[in-house]
């Protein structure tokens, strides 16, 4: 079979505020990767995939929209077979193996052209089905992983960008080697913004310094670094729950020094967290950490 392989994702800026309409921006990320295949006999990691993957066709034939996109009868003859992903993206860790995964299978049994669709509508599609997994996907993840582009989230519209550039600073992910749920960490985001106060500054300060740090670095302005420092900063003292204590004191030490600015990389509580750093501290910093740099 086709063992066309779906690159894992870094959501450069975005989590959280893409469910609230702010701009987002992911990348393609080649060091984990994931595709679709098939064994006679399967091992228990294999087995568990492959019955993620039956749970996931049960989900899609109970929606209408998806009966007139998939190709379910295709879909179970292979799972039947024997169908599993085999990947090297860690679940749990904020890269996007769900989206991957949903990527590959809509990319494999789709009964459509999907080429005549608007990336916005494929989008839609991804949402719908890894909505699976998260209970509240964007889509934004699978997307990525499918066009393998970075993508820019702006004004409800997708646009394909040929490249990021990386002036003057390098950026890493860094693992807490601590698992995590998107799930339970949506829940968690969205038991805070309930609240008047977190509302608040979420939907005009952290929205608004999310936008500015993307258009700072797609056009490579001079700003980029205060912004995405607000940012790191903001994040530390308003995300608490997400971010590993660990990581905190860590994450403190950047913005104190002016040296480097942490993050999250997708919903936090575990996982990968990202860093831009701008004095060359990351490699010294983390060094009983694993860390790669992008």
């Amino acid at each position: 079979m086709d063992s066309t392989s779906f690159n894992s994702k870094i959501l450069l800026f975005g989590e959280y505020g893409i469910m609230h309409d702010s701009d987002a921006l992911s990348i393609p990320y080649k060091r984990f990767n994931g595709f679709l295949t098939k064994s006679n006999t399967l091992t228990e990691d294999q087995k568990k995939s492959n019955r993620n993957i039956e749970s996931l066709y049960e989900y899609m034939i109970q929606e209408e929209y998806l009966g007139d996109i998939i190709n379910s009868n295709n879909l179970k003859e292979e799972i039947n077979s024997g169908l599993y992903f085999e990947s090297n993206i860690p679940i749990g860790s904020g890269l996007g193996s769900s989206g991957a995964l949903v990527s590959s299978i809509i990319s494999r049994y789709s009964k459509v052209d999907l080429k005549s669709f608007s990336n916005s509508e494929i989008k839609k599609i991804m949402s719908l089905v890894e909505s699976k997994f998260h209970g509240n996907s964007s889509g934004f993840d699978p997307a990525v992983s499918y066009f393998n582009k970075p993508m820019l989230y702006s004004n409800q519209k997708i646009k394909l960008i040929e490249r990021i550039a990386f002036i003057d600073f390098k950026v890493y992910i860094i693992d807490s080697q601590i698992d995590s749920s998107t799930k339970k960490m949506i829940k968690v985001f969205e038991d805070k913004i309930s609240k008047s106060e977190f509302r608040l500054f979420f939907n005009s300060k952290f929205i608004n310094n999310t936008n500015q740090c993307i258009d700072h670095l797609i056009n490579t302005s001079k700003l980029f670094r205060d912004s995405v420092k607000e940012l790191s900063n903001d994040t530390l003292h308003n995300f608490q729950e997400m971010i590993p204590e660990k990581l905190k004191n860590k994450w403190k030490e950047g913005i104190k020094n002016d040296s480097y600015y942490m993050k999250l990389c997708g919903s936090g509580g575990g996982g990968f967290f990202l860093a831009y750093d701008f004095d060359n501290q990351i490699n010294s910093r983390f060094s009983d950490f694993k860390i790669y740099q992008i």
